[in-house]
């Protein structure tokens, strides 16, 4: 018989990565790919989701990544409504970090990690840009490219 810890941890085991990243800004209102348990890291931490720049004034510009953040972001709708959606901010090897509540660019950032692995034991910063395409019903969507 499972006890219920351990079917917690069978159900973790069932979720892919995207999910797990989604499940983790739930439980702990972030989720970064660096430590933020000492002063440096929550200085980067609050630098990244306080004072970032928006992606969309970067389309094309190559960006270093060396870290992520997934968290939650406000935007304003086209009817002025507030709304919070899931967020990801990309930091360069400068420190600067650029957001983008895309889900494009969100999946892009997770389908990265997912691949490359964790920023943290990368050798040398990712080089992206973000570029924007059509689908085949004509909208418009973001993504990051990885050079």
């Amino acid at each position: 018989m499972m006890m219920e810890s351990e079917q917690g941890i069978a159900k973790k085991e069932e979720m892919n990565f995207s999910e797990r990243i989604i499940q983790h800004v739930r439980e702990e209102g972030f989720f970064s790919t660096f430590p933020t348990d000492n002063l440096e890291g929550q200085k980067l931490l609050y630098k990244a989701t306080n004072a970032s720049k928006l992606l969309r004034d970067f389309m094309e510009t190559p960006i270093a990544v060396t870290s992520f953040v997934f968290s939650p972001t406000t935007v304003t709708t086209e009817v002025g409504d507030v709304e919070q959606v899931m967020g990801v901010y990309l930091i360069d090897s400068a420190g600067t970090a650029y957001v983008s509540s895309s889900n494009g660019v969100i999946r892009s950032a997770m389908n990265i990690m997912s691949m490359f692995g964790d920023p943290q034991g990368w050798s040398e910063p990712l080089t992206v840009v973000c570029r924007e395409t059509n689908t085949a019903k004509g909208r418009r969507f973001k993504f990051l490219d990885v050079l």
